[in-house]
């Protein structure tokens, strides 16, 4: 089995004990790896396979989670509307379970209340001519970063590049600055670190048990979880974009 280098880590390092875990985050662009060809599902799923994971975190609360392998297991589909907005779940990571044998293990603090408010948040703000200003910096950081992943937002070395991190960290920045405080659990801040404390705790929970662990989520989220990672000392933490390399 070869051994990804560390994301940050020097040449120099040795190599990790048996026991550490061995912990890579692979950014998913959801109902987009439908309609691309640089980073399809078939793409997403040849990384999955050469990383040759023991344990898929997925971006799913618990009680979705639940429902959603109940009715893989008894028909063969997913069949749970949060996990079919993500086709790497349904036709990638549940089927590639019953092939590899993997665990999954979900990871998400969202809620379909918190995403509720905060679309209802948003639309309030956008029509509130006290925030028009604010409205108008948002577009605006909206714009940068999308002349910054300008015909590369579904190249998966890119997605998978301090490059795209830093695009998609001056977007949110931006977004939370301005309206975090208005959007309460929903806010960028708030949902990210509700996300990576159930991503922690299960860490916490297979520490030192030398298990190669995936985290796939959204690939906006990549960048905040890493900062996080990288302060952990229990867990050898490797560079995802090697697995989109030839």
């Amino acid at each position: 089995m070869a051994f990804i280098a560390a994301c940050s880590a020097p040449a120099e390092q040795p190599a990790p004990s048996p026991d550490t875990n061995i912990v890579t985050i692979v950014g998913a662009i959801h109902g987009q790896h439908r309609r691309s060809e640089d980073y399809s599902l078939a793409v997403l799923r040849a990384a999955i396979v050469k990383f040759e994971p023991d344990v898929i975190m997925v971006e799913l609360p618990f009680e979705r989670f639940a429902k959603a392998s109940a009715n893989y297991e008894k028909f063969g589909e997913v069949r749970e509307s949060r996990a079919d907005d993500f086709p790497e779940l349904t036709d990638v990571v549940f089927p590639l379970r019953q092939e590899l044998g993997f665990e999954m293990v979900p990871v998400a603090a969202w809620t379909q209340e918190i995403a509720d408010d905060r679309r209802a948040a948003l639309a309030l703000l956008e029509k509130d001519p006290a925030r028009a200003q604010e409205w108008a910096a948002y577009q605006a950081a909206i714009a940068s970063y999308g002349q910054a992943v300008r015909g590369r937002s579904d190249d998966p070395l890119f997605i998978h590049s301090e490059a795209y991190d830093s695009a998609v960290k001056e977007r949110q920045q931006v977004y939370e600055k301005l309206f975090g405080k208005d959007l309460g659990p929903g806010g960028w801040q708030d949902i990210n670190a509700a996300h990576y404390q159930t991503v922690s705790a299960a860490l916490d929970q297979i520490k030192g048990q030398g298990k190669r662990i995936l985290i796939l989520y959204g690939a906006w989220h990549k960048y905040w979880f890493l900062e996080q990672l990288e302060t952990r000392n229990d867990i050898r933490l490797v560079d995802a974009a090697n697995l989109f390399k030839d």
